[in-house]
């Protein structure tokens, strides 16, 4: 990876210096999420639940999760809850076109 004048050449796409350092900040945050999860579910609880041993996640977790929240970062994923509910902005918009279309229709009714 070469940084040339506010850029980075990587393979045959070049991509911002900016784009690069946002990818560096959203891993780092996906990686303390990960952690901060692992704190509180424990690696031998994941291990169990991946079929592993705990010196196989703990290898991993040393090894290959700064890279893989890298790549993870990199193709526009982030993490949530697996009891979350993960909204578009496009359906943001269009809850929020609803309410004030409601809103609206509720003010001229009671005008």
């Amino acid at each position: 990876m070469a940084h040339v004048f506010g850029e980075v050449h990587m393979s045959a796409e070049t991509v911002s210096a900016e784009r690069v350092e946002s990818t560096r900040k959203s891993a780092a945050r996906i990686q303390a999420v990960i952690l901060q999860r692992l704190a509180g579910v424990t690696q031998e609880r994941a291990a169990a639940c991946m079929g592993v041993s705990a010196s196989t996640v703990s290898r991993a977790i040393t090894d290959d999760l700064e890279r893989i929240c890298q790549i993870v970062a990199a193709v526009g994923l982030q993490t949530a809850p697996a009891d979350s509910m993960v909204m578009s902005k496009d359906e943001i918009r269009a809850l929020e076109r609803m309410a004030c279309k409601y809103l609206q229709a509720r003010i001229e009714a009671d005008s």
